[in-house]
């Protein structure tokens, strides 16, 4: 067959696959790009392609290389020089290149169209008008938008195992390491070697230049030396045009073939962590040589030039990322730019008014603002790690008041999302930089912090924290902190000068804040509850639902919980459940994570009650799994409570005792025990039938055992029953799904049942966010899950949470 196709030099591993799609879809369309950032692999594909279509294509497969050439006036007669066609003096090539190839079956490939997109696209146009059985192959950075072309998007390598070999990303590593005198491979390189590749997040030009690299470095010191991997990825194939031969040269290529205000914004973006959305970028991004107008169609090149990638949605807005290997190069041009710090500046102005406008809404109280809200707060849930990055620039730069107001307007996001222990970790860091503060601010900060205690469980500090915000919010005139703090402060039985929920209540009247009102309502149920007032409790839990009910939010939801735990104590479980279900269904539009737990802890109580153990275990074994993920270990002290009851219930006496004292321990290694913990008489009750069953001296045995166990020990002990231990590396496979998980894979489900964020396991595996979210994202495919909490749950059951 006729072709000037050249023979490849080696072999082509990974997206297999493709080959086959990519072939049929040359049937049915005119014309396919193969869109990519540089060096993810697009002419390595295409040629593959190309060969395998020479059986197809009886008249010809033509490759027309671009890269060196400079001038779109000269393309035509590139194309017509490859198919050997004579152009006369004269003449025009394009139309001597059409009556070539006539009606013949013919493919022609265009490779690296980006620098002649324009050029490319015209001729395209033209010969496909004039050439009814040609079809055009090409690839470019950017689409060339032309009729009847099919975008074919080519992502990176994949990470996942094929088989009972290694990911496609792996198999090309040590392919082209031996291949090339380097890395002698053996099968305990297998887990070092896939680090490397997600971490060089499966590019196969930066697969190939580290694989160079094994010449001279093992792998771990290339994995070592990839926090600078545009100076250590230069040995790329003396054969390769110039810009592949090098990270940094294929990064250069892409960025010099932007627009002006495409550079620039590709620079600003880098200030982003973990994803943005188009307002994070308009409020961001704007600058000389760039209008806030302008954003919108700079980000469409960005994203069609395959420098900023389109990541789902958030709040039902595209939310958008981009490569960390094209994140470091961008970064250092805005470091060169020196408009860093100013561009940190208006990134901390962005989340301040996103924060703002959502607290705004909320304050309002109002149910028309609901859908508002709701698609606000789950944005800021999803960004944030710029949520943090905002708060740490604040503290370091001395703008501590701009990070507190921050704080204070998110402070009912920040309880409703459950993360505590990392708003905590940032509002002490802003509170130990507050000397020069405004009072009033510092103190509304105070009762924030003690506000988050409370719900995370910390007495201790809602008592510290509590009893300064009061201090300053009189001397400062505050009345919102004052009640906020003295609700608090009351809810775990502090004691001190005008403490009192009648006082607070007057002071939340006097600011007109109905969400504290609110709140001296609930902490007064919840005393009711706990003292055996159960009418009153109900008739508190009505009234806070009344006040909430033309929000229908977060508020409302407390109550009904609140009601749904007193008809579970009456006995009445169909109405308990009923209860907490209506309750889930107030939370899921906002994800409300912390009040989500207690539904589910309050459903798998149910369940036990019932007799159905199964479903008890997997509900209390999910809200355990969720609750130490956010860091709520009062709840997760709570959990193993009822475990320790459905334990009780299955006559496990031994393990129940176990777990009582555990619980016991650590409620009181936390500072005392919460309002609804369990009392000493109840633990007392259930400690009866042990005793008879197992005799007092061998309960007291179990009970000392159990106050000895750790945190994480204490929780894997509550789901699966036996001490934890470490998974073995050497087990044999095991039955789907668990056979079906990479050893990265199993290690990522491990740290999710931990509580690890996505962040932190980036921190932790020293690998890029963007390839924990693709790691995340395989195992709830393969094990047919749907949340984290279930994989934390399942990796518990597992043994894989050591």
């Amino acid at each position: 067959m006729p072709t000037n196709l050249p023979t490849v030099p080696n072999a082509f591993i990974g997206r297999e696959s493709d080959l086959d799609e990519l072939l049929r879809l040359l049937m049915a369309v005119r014309v396919v790009t193969l869109c990519g950032t540089g060096g993810i692999g697009k002419t390595r594909l295409c040629l593959s392609v190309a060969h395998e279509a020479v059986e197809v294509f009886s008249d010809g497969v033509w490759l027309v290389e671009l890269a060196d050439l400079d001038s779109g006036a000269l393309l035509a007669e590139r194309v017509a020089s490859v198919l050997g066609v004579q152009v006369a003096p004269e003449g025009d090539p394009s139309q001597a290149v059409a009556a070539a190839v006539g009606g013949g079956k013919q493919l022609l490939v265009l490779d690296n169209c980006e620098h002649l997109i324009e050029h490319c696209a015209e001729l395209c146009t033209y010969l496909l008008g004039a050439c009814p059985d040609l079809r055009v192959l090409a690839t470019s950075r950017e689409p060339l938008r032309v009729a009847g072309e099919t975008v074919w998007r080519v992502p990176p390598l994949s990470l996942l195992p094929v088989g009972g070999g290694g990911s496609d990303a792996v198999r090309l590593f040590v392919d082209r390491s031996v291949a090339g005198g380097g890395l002698t491979w053996t099968a305990q390189d297998d887990a070092a070697v896939s680090a490397l590749c997600a971490e060089l997040e499966g590019i196969p030009l930066a697969i190939e230049l580290a694989a160079a690299m094994t010449r001279v470095l093992s792998v771990e010191q290339i994995r070592s030396r990839l926090s600078d991997r545009f100076k250590l990825l230069t040995s790329g194939s003396r054969s390769a045009p110039a810009r592949q031969r090098t990270l940094l040269a294929t990064v250069e290529w892409s960025y010099r073939m932007l627009s002006a205000p495409a550079q620039l914004l590709l620079q600003r973006l880098t200030v982003f962590r973990g994803g943005w959305t188009l307002e994070f970028a308009e409020l961001t991004c704007p600058c000389p040589g760039l209008a806030a107008d302008e954003v919108l169609v700079t980000m469409a090149e960005l994203v069609d030039k395959s420098l900023v990638l389109a990541d789902g949605e958030a709040g039902g807005e595209a939310r958008y990322r981009m490569l960390d290997t094209v994140r470091d190069y961008a970064r250092q041009r805005l470091q060169e730019s020196g408009e860093e710090e100013e561009l940190r500046l208006r990134h901390l102005e962005c989340i301040g008014l996103v924060a703002r406008r959502l607290g705004d809404l909320i304050a309002t109280c109002d149910r028309r603002h609901w859908p508002e809200i709701t698609r606000r707060a789950l944005i800021v849930d999803a960004m944030q790690p710029n949520l943090y990055a905002a708060l740490g620039h604040a503290r370091r730069t001395g703008l501590v008041e701009r990070g507190m107001r921050i704080c204070t307007d998110l402070q009912w996001v920040i309880v409703a999302g459950g993360r505590f222990d990392e708003a905590a970790r940032h509002i002490d860091a802003l509170l130990e930089k507050s000397a020069t503060a405004a009072p009033d601010l510092v103190a509304h900060t105070l009762a924030v912090r003690s506000l988050v205690c409370f719900f995370g469980g910390d007495v201790a500090g809602v008592e510290r924290n509590g009893a300064a915000a009061i201090r300053l919010g009189r001397v400062s005139g505050n009345p919102v902190s004052e009640a906020f703090a003295m609700i608090m402060m009351c809810a775990v039985g502090a004691e001190g000068d005008g403490l009192s929920l009648g006082r607070a209540a007057e002071l939340a009247q006097k600011a007109g804040d109905r969400y504290v009102h609110s709140l001296v309502i609930y902490v007064r149920a919840l005393q009711a509850q706990a003292g055996g007032q159960i009418r009153e409790a109900v008739r508190l839990y009505e009234q806070m639902i009344e006040c909430h009910r033309d929000a229908n939010d977060w508020g409302m939801a407390l109550a009904v919980i609140g009601l749904a735990q007193i008809a579970a104590g009456r006995g009445d479980l169909e109405a308990a459940a009923r209860h907490y279900q209506y309750a889930q269904e107030l939370l899921d539009p906002l994800d409300h994570r912390g009040e989500r737990i207690r539904c589910l802890t309050g459903l798998g109580r149910v369940a036990a009650e019932l007799g159905d153990f199964d479903t008890a275990r997997r509900r209390l074994a999910e809200s355990l799994a969720l609750s130490s993920g956010l860091g709520q270990r009062a709840v997760a002290v709570e959990l193993v409570d009822a475990f320790a009851d459905l334990a009780l219930r299955q006559g496990e006496h031994a393990r129940a005792v176990r777990l009582m004292a555990a619980a016991s321990a650590l409620r009181e290694r936390m500072g005392g025990a919460l309002l609804l913990g369990m009392s000493g008489a109840k633990i007392q009750e259930l400690l009866a039938p042990a005793r008879r069953t197992l005799g007092e001296t061998l309960v007291a045995q179990l009970w000392a055992e159990g106050r000895t166990l750790p945190w994480h020990q204490a929780l894997d002990y509550a789901v699966r029953g036996e001490p934890q231990r470490p998974p073995s590396l050497a087990a044999p496979p095991a039955v789907t799904p668990y056979g079906t998980l990479t050893e990265r894979e199993r290690e990522i489900a491990g740290l999710i049942a931990r509580g690890l964020s996505n962040r932190k396991l980036a921190e932790e595996l020293v690998i890029s966010p963007a390839t924990v979210a693709r790691h995340v994202s395989n195992i709830l495919a393969k094990l047919g899950f749907t949340s984290r909490t279930q994989v934390a749950t399942w990796a518990i059951e597992h043994g894989m949470n050591g």
